[in-house]
């Protein structure tokens, strides 16, 4: 499992309900960190990695690593998916909406 730096978030650690780490390595794109797009898409693959994306691109040059806990401070519906199995992907349509969820294949988690 790669990591970030630890560094501070601005909830209670108390308040974390992953099991894995704040600093774990999470994917996302720069229209959610940057442009402030939504969160309607997290998947936790296979190999154990996050993705928080909010289903507007896929292309490679908007990607960006961050962590976990980061992707949690900016929207703490995430946590709603902390018990996401290995392999499995959730989405909505809307932020507070319900997060529907399937299990992805090994082909589709690699492509």
């Amino acid at each position: 499992m790669d990591t970030v730096e630890q560094h501070e978030h601005e909830f209670p650690k108390s308040e974390w309900p992953f099991s894995d780490p704040e600093n774990v390595v999470a994917i996302s794109t720069m229209q959610v960190f940057r442009q402030g797009f939504p969160i309607l898409g997290v998947s936790h693959d296979y190999d154990g990695d996050w993705q928080v994306l909010c289903g507007t691109t896929s292309d490679a040059k908007d990607g960006i690593v961050v962590c976990l806990g980061c992707a949690y401070q900016k929207d703490k519906t995430i946590g709603e998916l902390a018990d996401l199995p290995l392999g499995w992907t959730a989405w909505r349509d809307y932020v507070g909406g319900p997060w529907e969820r399937e299990q992805k294949t090994e082909e589709e988690d690699e492509g």
